[in-house]
């Protein structure tokens, strides 16, 4: 399945509107017949202006008007979404917050992640201090003499290839 820029969704809704079949016209775009369907009805409703995505901050109010009309004029997913020019899925999203949770599943959610909040670091005594720049001592001297043997092991095989 492709998505359809506002062109290509304009050319499909005046194929089906010249008489194509929305099955054809769907399989030549490569996008379910359901999708050109809404598509069609928008264009219907609302002409052109039904084509654009419709990017609205809902308050959780306006989310519950959108539902309680749904469920008062008995409408599917989809008629409810031509009608306030909202995707199925995100009605779908509301409506299932709201039976979770009330009208407090509608209110707006925060998005990303949390605020990362650092650990408090306690004040070191004077002995964990010495433990800690003992312990960093010993792994520095650890790595020095590995190091040196590198080195010597490297300069004896350089020496035996002469």
């Amino acid at each position: 399945m492709t998505k359809l820029n506002e062109e290509e969704r304009l050319a499909a809704i005046e194929a089906v509107e010249a008489g194509e079949s929305i099955a054809q016209v769907a399989k030549w775009c490569q996008i379910h017949e359901s999708v050109l369907m809404t598509n069609v009805k928008r264009y219907r409703e609302y002409g052109e202006e039904g084509l654009h995505t419709h990017a609205y901050n809902w308050t959780a109010e306006q989310k519950y008007q959108v539902l309680k009309y749904k469920q008062e004029n008995q409408l599917s997913l989809r008629e409810t979404g031509i009608k306030f020019r909202v995707s199925i899925s995100t009605i779908y999203q509301w409506e299932k917050r709201y039976l979770e949770k009330g009208i407090m599943g509608l209110e707006n959610k925060k998005r990303g992640r949390k605020p990362r909040t650092p650990k408090p670091k306690l004040p070191k005594t004077r002995l964990e201090e010495l433990e800690e720049e003992n312990l960093n001592l010993r792994i520095e001297n650890e790595y020095l003499k590995k190091l040196n043997a590198l080195v010597a092991e490297r300069e004896k095989r350089e020496r035996g290839n002469e």
